[in-house]
């Protein structure tokens, strides 16, 4: 079929033209315009028809449900509490030794041949001694002696006891000098990460991450994690309260780590603008994390059908637990208690807010590309062929 067209108007033409294209347009188009995403019905027949997940909406139950117990972490570090010693000698461990005597010295007349200095009066200050690999260590009149696993005080009694066979009334004082032994290792996300002594103090988590220059990142966003005797334990730094069954007492070698881990919800479908965003704050409501990914699109959204997709119960990052469930709940933002609503509901990381589109969404995106073929220039372009 040969269409000749006559020497009618530019606009008799469009009309002709738009007449031919539309119901071609209208009927095969709306299958194939691409979209952001399913509408809410095909959402609520998924959910018939698969059973994987459950719609709940957001009303004064729903809200209670989804505060009634909060994924802090907390109470995570208080299992890696145990009870040890920080003052016990290590390999490593440099120790000074002072031996004082009653009457005759026993270094008096050699002190010279064994490089011992006198400190003050009858005190004899020995240079510093590294406890070996084997826990060992050797001094002057003693030997080898076993170093390992003993406090201060009890080497210094030992010590003392050995001295008793050539000494007349000894008396031995032992420190460390070096502390290798009694120390934990802070490492991450922290302003000055390295290894720190141990105290008789008992220092803590808090402590420690204190003492390394605190968090390097918000500590909403931080978590600590404890390495102890081969088990681990980790929890947000925020969640820890100071003196707390989770602010452990820390024990020589325990390895604590600072990581930076933004909590973040994502917004998808027919919004302003599709993203990640970060919390930013210790509390996020619903109604601000629309605002802040610029809202529901008023071309493309249905704003009765807000999704926020989420695990329940979950980690505290937001991760499921072996037991969660999908939970899609779902806000109708056409009534206006749904605003009230959506303040005091709060989101959690990995939320994911879906804003679905409106069923009259496809037909209009067929009109706007139809209008293409109505644009002066597309319709001169065909009329030149």
């Amino acid at each position: 079929m040969t269409l000749r067209f006559s020497r009618a108007s530019q606009s008799n033409r469009r009309l002709f033209l738009s007449s031919l294209l539309l119901p071609v347009a209208m009927t095969t188009g709306c299958a194939t315009l691409p979209s952001s995403g399913p509408t809410a019905s095909q959402i609520s027949r998924a959910q018939q028809q698969l059973k994987d997940f459950t719609i709940v909406d957001i009303d004064e139950a729903a809200i209670r449900q989804s505060s009634a117990a909060p994924a802090t972490g907390r109470g995570r570090l208080a299992t890696l509490s145990l009870s040890g010693e920080v003052d016990a000698i290590g390999p490593g461990d440099v120790l000074q030794i002072v031996i004082y005597e009653v009457g005759a010295s026993l270094f008096g007349q050699r002190a010279a041949a064994m490089n011992v200095q006198a400190a003050t009066g009858t005190g004899e200050n020995l240079p510093p001694v590294t406890v070996g690999r084997n826990g060992h260590i050797t001094i002057p009149w003693v030997g080898p002696i076993m170093a390992q696993g003993k406090t201060p005080d009890e080497l210094a009694w030992e010590l003392t006891q050995a001295y008793r066979r050539n000494s007349e009334n000894p008396q031995v004082m032992v420190s460390i000098r070096d502390n290798v032994n009694n120390t934990v290792m802070v490492q991450g996300d922290v302003k000055k990460p390295g290894r720190l002594p141990l105290t008789l103090a008992r220092e803590r988590v808090l402590d420690v991450v204190a003492m390394a220059g605190g968090a390097a990142n918000p500590g909403l966003d931080s978590v600590v994690k404890i390495n102890r005797e081969g088990r681990s334990a980790e929890e947000p730094l925020s969640a820890i309260e100071s003196g707390s069954g989770d602010d452990v007492r820390l024990l020589p070698q325990d390895r604590i780590s600072v990581t930076y881990r933004p909590r973040t919800f994502t917004v998808l479908g027919a919004t302003g603008k599709v993203s990640e965003i970060p919390f930013q704050s210790p509390r996020v409501s619903l109604v601000e994390a629309i605002s802040r990914s610029g809202g529901a699109s008023d071309e493309r959204a249905d704003p009765s059908a807000i999704f926020l997709f989420r695990y329940e119960p979950a980690e505290y990052d937001g991760s499921p637990l072996p037991e969660s469930r999908p939970v899609a709940y779902r806000l109708n933002m056409r009534r206006p208690e749904s605003y009230f609503l959506a303040q005091r509901f709060e989101m959690r990381p990995r939320d994911v807010i879906f804003m679905a589109n409106a069923s009259a969404n496809i037909p209009t995106k067929a009109i706007q590309v139809l209008s293409l073929f109505f644009s002066p220039v597309y319709t001169a372009k065909v009329l030149s062929q």
